[in-house]
């Protein structure tokens, strides 16, 4: 080996050595992630997940398509303000309402908590690869879908059954 050669390497080591601990982090948010889903989604494999400073998003299959119980389902902006404020977390399923304008409801319902749940959603949207973006704006606009939020993390979560997938965003903590 030539002494160029070891200087490259050692110089490299540092970088070789943060970009190893940045991915050992990343698989332990995905999974710390994933944890806590699971006490509300019935998850399955994960389709996307990217984490960085100040946003993260996640695309995971389902194995079932219904919120589980830990995690009221409302069908109101009202209803959804109220348990938000009670338990810190919600689901909003209003038949026939896609999450995009369930968040507007919700806006105009509780200004703040609507506005948080909207800039949740555009922060975590620069994690966004091209499959998390594709289901995300699907899942968004599609009134079969259900939006859930959880405010204490600020992660807003979308169910969409005709996709079998939950899309999960976060803006900066």
């Amino acid at each position: 080996m030539t002494a160029a050669c070891r200087h490259s390497l050692r110089a490299a080591g540092p970088a070789l050595v943060a970009g190893l601990v940045l991915a050992g982090c990343r698989g332990g948010e995905e999974a710390a992630l994933r944890e806590g889903l699971a006490r509300w989604f019935a998850l399955g494999d994960t389709v996307s997940f990217e984490s960085r400073y100040g946003c993260m998003a996640g695309v995971f299959r389902l194995t079932d398509m219904q919120v589980k119980a830990p995690l009221r389902v409302t069908d109101s902006a009202a209803a959804a303000a109220v348990a938000l404020e009670r338990r810190g977390a919600t689901a909003l399923d209003v038949p026939g309402q896609a999450p995009d304008a369930a968040i507007v409801a919700l806006a105009n319902t509780e200004r703040d908590t609507g506005m948080a749940v909207r800039r949740a959603a555009l922060e975590g949207r620069a994690c966004m690869d091209d499959r998390a973006e594709s289901a995300f704006r699907y899942a968004l606009e599609n009134p079969g879908a259900v939006l859930a939020y959880d405010a204490v993390a600020r992660r807003v979560m979308l169910l969409d059954p005709a996709t079998g997938l939950l899309v999960v965003v976060q803006g900066s903590r």
